[in-house]
């Protein structure tokens, strides 16, 4: 799953980041410097909540069910 391209929309900003959902009860994190590959201040500079955005997965962790994603792929 690590590296999979996933579409979806943007559910929430925050200071550090976006929640997306990527599928029915599954949000993943945006972390605000995976947000763009530039550095931006805010989520606000690059998302907006209801945008639809694709990213990539950057990580998973079942045992605390979260998903981090980034819209850089290395």
């Amino acid at each position: 799953m690590v590296g999979q391209r996933l579409s979806g929309r943007v559910t929430k900003l925050v200071p550090f980041g976006a929640f997306v959902q990527v599928a029915d009860g599954i949000e993943g994190l945006v972390h605000l410097s995976e947000l763009s590959s530039v550095p931006v201040a805010a989520p606000e500079d690059v998302a907006e909540v209801g945008d639809q955005l694709t990213d990539f997965v950057a990580h998973v962790d079942p045992e605390r069910r979260r998903l981090s994603l980034s819209r850089r792929h290395s």
